[in-house]
């Protein structure tokens, strides 16, 4: 491969993300209704059944990147992708995980703001509220990862990329839906899930930059970066299609 060849495809790359960083995903009407509209018990319990089902995926999806990263013998990608899995996991630590903390902040804002049961992560699945789109989302994302090496990466770097602003809109609906709990317990028991992700050390941040860093890496040919763009496309296009069809239900269910 010429310098040439090496640097227009650095180039093409470099395009693809800055084009992504743009996706209209990032604007959609669910997001100005999580930061501009109050929740209410029936559109809580709807986005909690939605977001659990949707984010249960995420440590499943990491850890499959890490397999194929070791298979592939793709040191670079398995080393930080590791380090994602471990925070994910909570540094070893059960209680720190991600997951958990995702569980009880959930469950335990709609306890005391909206009166609402608990739901478990893993139960969300089976819930009459989780929409078909939701369930297409998580579906196309199986299907996307499991095709090809190229078109994984461009699936797990549209994921992490998409997390950063997701995660910064979910935080600023629990802050504004924070009616009866003092600011410090809010912030140490509810508050804390997303803290870990978008706080002051920029997790997601980091960890969309080294999901395109792994891309950069392995995009040797034209045809490795058309299947890193199919995948992250792809994925953002049915994320956006999530977001979509619930800001439809959350209108229905204010109506």
């Amino acid at each position: 491969m010429t310098t040439i060849t090496a640097t227009a495809l650095h180039e093409q790359v470099t395009s693809l993300i800055d084009e992504l960083d743009r996706h209209p995903v990032y604007d959609n009407e669910y997001f100005k209704f999580l930061q501009n509209s109050p929740w209410n018990s029936a559109t809580y319990e709807f986005h909690r059944a939605n977001f659990f089902q949707r984010t249960e995926g995420t440590v499943k999806g990491i850890a499959h990147v890490c397999a194929q990263a070791a298979a592939n013998d793709d040191r670079d990608t398995l080393v930080l992708f590791s380090y994602i899995l471990n925070e994910e996991a909570g540094n070893g630590e059960a209680a720190h995980c991600h997951e958990v903390l995702m569980e009880n902040a959930h469950n335990l804002h709609g306890k005391i703001e909206f009166g609402l049961a608990p739901l478990l992560v893993k139960d969300a699945r089976n819930s009459d509220l989780v929409i078909p789109e939701t369930f297409a989302y998580r579906e196309r994302t199986r299907e996307l990862l499991g095709a090809n090496y190229h078109r994984m990466l461009g699936v797990a770097m549209a994921l992490e990329s998409h997390a950063d602003r997701m995660l910064q809109v979910c935080r600023t609906a629990f802050r504004n839906s924070n009616n009866k709990q003092p600011e410090s317990d809010f912030v140490n028991n509810v508050e804390i899930y997303f803290n870990v992700h978008v706080g002051d050390e920029g997790v997601e941040e980091r960890h969309a930059a080294d999901a395109k860093k792994c891309v950069q890496n392995n995009c040797r040919t034209d045809a490795d970066v058309a299947e890193i763009a199919y995948g992250a496309n792809e994925t953002l296009k049915i994320q956006q299609e999530m977001w979509k069809a619930m800001h439809k239900a959350v209108r229905e269910l204010n109506s």
